[in-house]
């Protein structure tokens, strides 16, 4: 998916996704408990990041603990998620990551934000698929936009 269309797609789907992120945590499947790791494809076209790193740990009792690119996860919660996708949009999951974060997000750009929302679901391959958006604004600069990315869906890793 081109670096537009997908940009097009977290916008299309913010309002759905924001909607989502409710105060309800539950117990995620087995599937979804463990450590995760991979990267987020950026989506917005004004930061100069393609990817950042993402690591989640998502324990039995719902809680979510990791980092976002530079951002450390706190308070982090697994929740249902309750939104309805919009047509033509593919982001509609049954559990959503909500987190605050600590630090800047992209480091090297000062770009931070204090939550992050990450729709996820285990795929069929068994890999965390999703995507996140920040809380920001819908516009204006990078210090207050929203930040959103895709997952290239997450490997789960063997705890050591």
């Amino acid at each position: 998916m081109s670096r537009h269309l997908l940009v097009i797609s977290l916008l299309l789907a913010a309002a759905a996704a924001t909607a989502a992120c409710r105060k309800a945590p539950v117990a995620p499947p087995g599937a979804m408990v463990g450590h995760w790791e991979g990267h987020a494809e950026v989506a917005v076209n004004w930061c100069k990041a393609q990817q950042l790193p993402v690591s989640l740990t998502i324990a039995e009792d719902g809680a979510v603990t990791g980092k976002v690119g530079d951002a450390t996860l706190k308070d982090g919660h697994i929740y249902p998620n309750p939104g309805q996708a919009r047509a033509g949009v593919t982001l509609k999951t049954n559990y959503v990551v909500e987190a605050g974060l600590e630090g800047a997000l992209v480091a090297a750009e000062g770009i931070a934000r204090d939550e992050i929302c990450i729709p996820v679901e285990v795929d069929k391959d068994g890999k965390l698929a999703g995507a996140f958006l920040t809380s920001g604004k819908e516009y204006g600069g990078k210090d207050t936009r929203v930040f959103s990315a895709g997952l290239s869906p997450l490997t789960k890793v063997p705890s050591r």
